[in-house]
């Protein structure tokens, strides 16, 4: 089972070009220089049922590693600056950028950068410190995507008729209709044996 990544990455320039990396199921499967734009497509591999993880980051900013500060500053404004930012991230053609949103960056502390930094921050797509954004998705893909996209948490406070969050809340209905294939099941099991002791007696007279 394979699952296409389609990515559209943006860039800028500071002592250099920034580093993307990604990651699938913990398997490094590009690492690549970023000059200003670049589209990439990969086939993302042996993709499983369940828990699948992308991860794309950036890892190759400094801050103060030799003296040297990947972000240039010029009367307390940023001038120049190393970043990496996702315009669009599609996983067999569904936009999956809002989901890598909504998980977070996640900032791998280096070099000079204090301990007491945050090291998880909601950004909308911008890479300015080395670390990552990442997405678990299990198959079917599009029902799971469609589920991490727009199921939210049910609002018990809300009247039945006008609960909007009980949108792909399906777990009461599945219930009800195994209820009633394990019903419309035996019943079919009962009415196989009623036809074979009918064919039986028949061959036996």
């Amino acid at each position: 089972m394979k699952v296409e990544l389609a990515l559209e990455i943006e860039s800028t320039n500071c002592n250099g070009w920034p580093n993307l990396i990604i990651e699938f199921n913990k398997k490094k499967i590009l690492e690549k220089v970023i000059e200003e734009k670049a589209t990439l497509k990969i086939n993302l591999d042996n993709v499983l049922e369940s828990n699948n993880q992308l991860i794309i980051g950036m890892n190759n900013k400094s801050f103060g590693r030799n003296g040297i500060w990947d972000t240039k500053l010029k009367n307390n404004e940023i001038v120049e600056d190393k970043t990496v930012t996702i315009i669009s991230c599609k996983l067999d053609d569904v936009e999956t950028k809002d989901v890598l949103i909504k998980n977070n960056f996640h900032i791998k502390l280096v070099d000079r950068q204090p301990s007491y930094y945050p090291t998880i921050i909601h950004a909308q797509g911008s890479m300015n410190y080395n670390g990552y954004y990442f997405i678990t998705f299990s198959l079917p893909l599009y029902n799971d995507l469609t589920n991490q996209k727009f199921k939210k948490e049910v609002d018990h406070d809300k009247s039945y008729f006008s609960n909007y969050t009980k949108v792909f809340h399906y777990d009461d209905e599945q219930k009800i209709i195994s209820e009633i294939e394990s019903v419309l099941n035996n019943i079919n099991e009962k009415s196989s044996n009623n036809r074979t002791k009918i064919r039986n007696s028949q061959t036996s007279s």
